[in-house]
């Protein structure tokens, strides 16, 4: 289980992390933002367009070429893709190094750097290669929320909200602060954060690969990943994230109390609105989705706050939810 510190300017952690570390990873938007924890780093370009084997393999060979050993330890700096591409460059150079992790997005804050996913996407699936590798460290600074886009904010608070459903008490400190959130109020922002990071470390720390309890993380992804993957990654990830949320819970709202239904489509749709990319191409992808088995799609659906069930569909019921789900939505 990776150590994990969280503050609001843990600057000194970081410099001492990153000087500990014989390669560091980042993106070009961080390197030019962040100079200070990037020097010297190994940069590649932004964006999920780079979250491929070939980018995999360029990080790979420089470790390589710098002369690392399985003694050594590296760095990501960045946000999702940068940890996701350097944590696999880890898992996977001489059978697996220590690395350290250093989120500068909110969504990575919030979600990406705990629990050791690390991956790439293959063929037009999102995260279709990848292993279990846990950093050593997080370093978790609110310091890097300052310097976000506006996207980049939506895109947390769709994993923020997705984790507020795994706990009454985050639920209810996310419809209080949602004002405070959409506001980009760093306080209402970094006190929802500390209850993301807490309920995702306790999850991860029950169970590490994703074998049973961690499945409840998956809320809103199937379809999420599914429209990431047929838009071309044209939005961010936390955006797909909460066109799944929306599209799920309407496609599942027999599963749901009528008021927790009404409640959470009313919340979603002050941060997002609903797709528009058909059930049958979202399908074509859905099925595909590594969480499914015996030929059926699996949804996580919250039936009360802190209570998520797993709903499986065949591919015909799938698009005709879904189908009949955005007619709904458009006419609320």
């Amino acid at each position: 289980m990776s150590r994990v510190y969280v503050g609001k300017n843990i600057e000194s952690k970081i410099k001492a992390a990153l000087d500990g570390c014989a390669f560091t990873v980042t993106d070009d938007n961080v390197a030019r933002i962040y100079p200070e924890f990037t020097r010297g780093a190994y940069v590649i370009e932004h964006g999920e367009k780079n979250k491929n084997k070939d980018v995999l393999f360029d990080i790979i060979g420089a470790m390589s070429d710098a002369g690392l050993t399985r003694g050594d330890r590296i760095a990501a700096v960045g946000g999702g893709v940068v940890g996701d591409m350097a944590g696999l460059a880890a898992a996977l150079y001489v059978r697996g190094i220590d690395w350290v992790c250093v989120p500068t997005t909110l969504l990575a804050m919030a979600d990406s750097c705990i629990g050791g996913k690390t991956a790439v996407d293959f063929r037009g699936v999102k995260n279709l290669a990848g292993a279990f590798h846990s950093p050593r460290e997080i370093y978790i600074s609110a310091r890097f929320v300052d310097t976000l886009a506006d996207r980049e904010f939506l895109c947390g608070f769709g994993e923020m909200i997705k984790t507020s459903m795994l706990d009454p008490h985050a639920y209810e400190l996310m419809r209080k602060s949602a004002d405070g959130l959409l506001a980009h109020d760093f306080e209402c922002v970094y006190a929802l954060l500390n209850r993301c990071v807490e309920i995702k470390k306790r999850i991860v720390k029950t169970d590490p690969k994703e074998k049973g309890l961690r499945k409840i993380l998956n809320v809103g992804h199937t379809v999420g990943h599914a429209l990431e993957s047929v838009d071309g990654f044209r939005l961010s990830h936390g955006e797909y994230v909460l066109k799944g949320m929306i599209a799920e819970f309407s496609m599942c709202k027999y599963h749901m109390p009528p008021s927790l239904y009404g409640e959470a489509i009313e919340t979603l749709r002050r941060f997002t609105v609903p797709p528009r990319t058909s059930g049958r191409a979202v399908c074509e992808t859905a099925v595909r989705d590594k969480k499914n088995t015996d030929g059926k799609i699996s949804l996580m659906v919250p039936v009360e706050i802190g209570r998520i069930e797993e709903v499986r569909l065949f591919p015909d019921e799938f698009i005709s939810r879904y189908d009949d789900a955005l007619k709904e939505l458009k006419e609320i």
